[in-house]
C-alpha cells in the first residue's frame, strides 16, 4: 500500500535525490507581463505590462505565501497600467526574494535565453516555475542532460500555469485536477490508496458421482 503524503507535505525528491521545494517559485516577468497586455488591455504590439507581473507577485507572495524569484532581461523596459515604458517598478522588486536578469546575447539561438534561464533557475533550485509556454522544443534542444531531462520528468507536476480574467483584470493560478502528492510519486495513473485487486482462484471442477475430496 502506497502511504500518501499529507495535504503540506510532498515526499518524493527528483532523480538525484534533492527533496522539491515549493515554497518558491521562478516566474518568467516577460512571460506573465505580455500575457497580461494582450489579455487584459488587448494590445497587440509591445505587448509587455509590469501590471500583469505586479498581479502575479501579489498572488504567488500574499496569497500563497511563495518566494517569488523573477527573470527578465537585463535593463528591461516597458509600460505600467499603459502608462508610458519605465524599469521595473520597486513595489514588484519589495514582493520578490531575488531578481535574475538574463544577459541580452546577440545569436539566433539566444532569443528565448530568459526562457532557459527560467527552466535553470528552477533546476537548480528543483522548485516550481511559471510560464504558460510548453517548453517542448526546450525539452528536445537543451544542452545540459540533466536539466533537460528534470525537465522532461517533472515539467507537469512543477510547471505553475496561469490566467487573466480579461474583464475583471484578475490573476490566478490554473492547478489541474491531480493533486501534488500523487503527481510528485508518480502515481498519476492510478488512484490513491486503491486497494489491490483480488486474485481469481480456480475452483476444482467435480464430476457427477466422483467422492468427495476433503482437505487434509
Amino acid at each position: 500500500r502506497v502511504q500518501q503524503p499529507g495535504p503540506n507535505q510532498i515526499s518524493a525528491c527528483d532523480a538525484d535525490g534533492r527533496p522539491y521545494n515549493l515554497r518558491e517559485v521562478v516566474v518568467n516577468f516577460a512571460n506573465v507581463g505580455a500575457s497580461y497586455g494582450k489579455k487584459v488591455l488587448g494590445k497587440t504590439s509591445s505587448l509587455f505590462d509590469w501590471e500583469g507581473v505586479r498581479l502575479a507577485c501579489k498572488h504567488l507572495r500574499l496569497e500563497l505565501g511563495m518566494n517569488v524569484i523573477g527573470v527578465i532581461f537585463e535593463n528591461f523596459w516597458g509600460s505600467d497600467k499603459g502608462s508610458a515604458d519605465r524599469q521595473m517598478p520597486p513595489d514588484i522588486t519589495a514582493l520578490c526574494a531575488s531578481i535574475e536578469e538574463t544577459p541580452r546575447l546577440t545569436g539566433m539561438n539566444q532569443k528565448s535565453a530568459d526562457d532557459e534561464m527560467t527552466i535553470k533557475c528552477a533546476w537548480r533550485r528543483n522548485c516550481r516555475f511559471m510560464d504558460n509556454d510548453n517548453y517542448r522544443d526546450w525539452k528536445k534542444s537543451l544542452r545540459d542532460e540533466k536539466c533537460r531531462q528534470w525537465l522532461e520528468r517533472t515539467q507537469d507536476f512543477l510547471q505553475m500555469r496561469y490566467y487573466f480574467d480579461s474583464h475583471l483584470g484578475s490573476f490566478d493560478t490554473l492547478d489541474g485536477n491531480i493533486p501534488p502528492a500523487i503527481l510528485a510519486s508518480g502515481l498519476s495513473g492510478q488512484p490513491p490508496n486503491k486497494p489491490p485487486a483480488k486474485q481469481w482462484q480456480p475452483r476444482a471442477v467435480t464430476r457427477p458421482g466422483a467422492p468427495k475430496q476433503w482437505p487434509h
